[in-house]
């Protein structure tokens, strides 16, 4: 990769370990999915499907559909501000 990766580990057989966060954004899932896709674009192609099974155990879209809905309970703030 051309840079360090801001949201996965680089183990040492190579493969990359997802950072399971607590809270994401979507601007934040987004950036992870590309980050996936750039990291297994670059990978072996013998490596790609167990990298990509590593992956699955982290869903980042599952974390900010959660953090979307705890944002709501509150009265999210960016929806406020789409309001207005």
């Amino acid at each position: 990769m051309s840079k360090q990766p801001r949201f996965h580990i680089r183990k040492s057989d190579d493969l990359y370990q997802p950072i399971p966060f607590l809270f994401v954004t979507e601007r934040m899932c987004a950036e992870i999915l590309a980050e996936r896709e750039e990291i297994a674009a670059r990978q072996p192609a013998g490596m790609r499907k167990r990298q990509q099974a590593l992956f699955a155990r982290y869903d980042p879209q599952v974390s900010a559909e959660a953090f979307g809905g705890l944002l709501n309970l509150f009265g999210n703030p960016a929806d406020e501000a789409a309001r207005r």
